[in-house]
């Protein structure tokens, strides 16, 4: 199946992920490369509070690195577009990349052009590694959720889809975490197997991630989200959007 004339691919490689949140034609596996994952960005609303920052996935630049993940074919762009806005520039403190996405299938013989939201170090939600990151995460919890349960979804989704896939930071984390878990809340644990059981359950991914799609091409060319001297983040017109919280799926 063909990528038509002003079709919008965006990448999961977070919360994105299980909790899309709009309305997709396809999803595929696969991964973009030049990045490397890593929980460096800071959560106030959805996984932590200002008390208590969460941490949840960004992408850093490493010339080596690869991070897996999901494509999603975007059915409506103005409201699925309008929806991550909100959701991951004007709360999550993210802008947005234009990059290669290259499928887990290789009979879909392209690259598909992504839309990806990431985080900075400018923004002002960015904490950069810290010796306390495991213990951050153990403890946070925001509107959406324990922090824990987060982490803990990514990891099903990389243990069944990816189970070749090695992810030193992602492995690192789980350890620190679990033990850190085991010796102040071993109630948390559970949503480790219970992360498993949702995604084997999931609705997510569908025969789409096997179809061998025709050439690609063009895609339509989405303009990043700029930030502004004060760490804001701005649209093309220079204005601040206004935030405005949005729902969680906790099912998934």
């Amino acid at each position: 199946m063909a990528n038509e004339t002003n079709d919008v691919w965006v990448f999961a490689y977070g919360s994105l992920i299980w909790n899309p949140g709009f309305e997709y034609k396809k999803v595929i596996i696969g991964c973009i490369r030049g990045y490397s994952r890593r929980f460096f960005q800071g959560s106030d609303q959805h996984r932590g509070s200002p008390e208590s920052l969460g941490r949840v996935a960004t992408l850093i630049e490493d010339e080596q690195g690869s991070t897996w993940g999901l494509a999603f074919l975007i059915a409506d762009d103005q409201t699925a577009l309008e929806y991550l806005k909100q959701r991951e520039s004007c709360i999550g403190g993210y802008t947005t990349i234009m990059t290669k996405f290259y499928p887990k299938d290789r009979r879909i013989k392209e690259s598909i052009q992504t839309l990806v939201y990431i985080a900075l170090p400018s923004n002002r939600l960015f904490l950069g590694p810290s010796p306390r990151l495991a213990d951050e995460i153990a403890q946070a919890k925001g509107f959406c959720g324990y922090n824990v349960e987060y982490l803990a979804k990514l990891i099903a989704f990389m243990k069944i889809e990816l189970p070749h896939i090695i992810d030193e930071h992602l492995q690192q984390i789980e350890l620190q975490v679990k033990q850190i878990l085991q010796q102040n809340n071993p109630n948390l644990l559970k949503f480790f197997t219970e992360a498993i059981d949702l995604w084997l359950n999931n609705t997510i991914l569908t025969s789409n991630e096997t179809m061998i799609m025709d050439s690609l091409k063009t895609t339509t060319i989405i303009k990043p989200l700029l930030i502004n001297n004060n760490n804001r983040m701005i649209d093309n017109n220079g204005k601040v959007p206004k935030k405005q919280q949005l729902r969680c799926m906790i099912k998934y």
